[in-house]
């Protein structure tokens, strides 16, 4: 019949005892009064009337690494979530929002297997998806700043420049700067940016670690801030096994051995049916700890981190293969042994 409050403090008085060995009346006291004070009280009734005409959003960030075997963990994961909008349901109406991010890696297992009613904790996710204009915005700005703070000469002005218009950003920035058209590692000539972006998995981060080392690269051959079809090429070249290896670092919470079991496909054609997943997996077994092993679970793993593809067209003519990957869907991709796949750039060299 008590408050959540007075619960919350029982059981931190209980914790404290267990783990002091010193008295800790003092500290579970000041607990208390700092529960039940009134002017705690009144400041919470101020602090409602000031958010109301100044709304507040307060954003809890994820963890670096999850165990989705670590049943604690993940019912801990989901209370957050649970409790979260419990308290936007509450707190709407004053101006207080509570935004929970939450890993890619482990989201679809939350919400399939963990949180009560997704229908009720889960309303109105939003996808931290990146679109290539906002991508090709955020690193010319980036690089515009660079530039500036750093007093190189180069013939552009920024005050000139529409930073809401894919266009004017691509034509005045980009294409100023980065050569318009590469010739790729195949011998193939595509324009620089869709070459770029697609040795990435759309995230912010892996495009600003590609052309830092591109930069880096131009610097070295003394032609900074210009750089040509050669630099471009070789600093993707020198920068996707990293990128590569981040990516399945992050899912070794998730997928234990993650790095030996994504091995078995070494050697594999870059592109292929769905039923070869099924003859490698086997080769995989040993990899898995727990008996997690099967090879629905083999197909999962490749899909989750973004390393198989499922193609949508490939023009032979031109060479260029268009595929959905899981990281830009809002759901899973389920690779069926009759589905052409297709090996991620990003991972070829990996």
């Amino acid at each position: 019949k008590s408050s959540p409050g007075k619960m919350i403090y029982e059981i931190l008085k209980k914790i404290l005892a267990k783990f002091l060995k010193d008295d800790n009346s003092e500290l579970t006291d000041d607990l208390e009064s700092l529960l039940s004070d009134e002017t705690i009280v009144k400041a919470k009734e101020e602090v409602c009337k000031i958010t109301q005409k100044k709304p507040v959003i307060v954003a809890i960030d994820t963890l670096e690494h999850y165990d989705i075997n670590d049943d604690a963990m993940m019912r801990a994961t989901a209370a957050l979530i649970e409790c979260a909008s419990n308290y936007n349901i509450r707190y709407l109406r004053f101006g207080i929002h509570i935004k929970i991010f939450v890993s890619a890696e482990v989201f679809p297992h939350l919400i399939e297997n963990v949180i009560s009613n997704t229908n009720k904790f889960v309303r109105n996710p939003v996808y931290l998806n990146w679109r290539p204009r906002d991508l090709i915005r955020l690193l010319c700005w980036r690089f515009c700043l660079y530039l500036e703070h750093n007093k190189f000469e180069h013939k552009l002005s920024t005050d000139k420049i529409d930073w809401s218009r894919f266009d004017d950003v691509y034509n005045k920035i980009w294409t100023h700067f980065f050569t318009e058209r590469i010739k790729n590692g195949i011998g193939l000539i595509e324009k620089s940016f869709p070459y770029i972006l697609r040795h990435s998995q759309m995230r912010p981060r892996q495009l600003i670690i590609l052309c830092n080392t591109i930069s880096n690269l131009a610097k070295r051959n003394d032609v900074f801030p210009y750089f040509s079809s050669e630099i471009i090429v070789s600093g993707v070249r020198e920068t996707e096994i990293q990128l590569a290896t981040e990516v399945i670092n992050s899912y070794k919470s998730v997928y234990p051995n993650v790095g030996l079991i994504v091995d078995a496909l070494v050697s594999k054609p870059i592109m292929f049916k769905g039923k070869l997943l099924d003859k490698i997996a086997p080769e995989t077994a040993s990899a898995w700890p727990n008996k997690d092993y099967s090879p629905l679970r083999f197909r999962q793993l490749i899909s989750e981190l973004g390393i198989i593809g499922r193609v949508k067209n490939y023009d032979k003519q031109t060479g260029i293969v268009q595929a959905d990957f899981e990281y830009t869907m809002k759901s899973r991709l389920a690779i069926q042994s009759s589905d052409d796949c297709v090996i991620h750039p990003m991972f070829l060299k990996r």
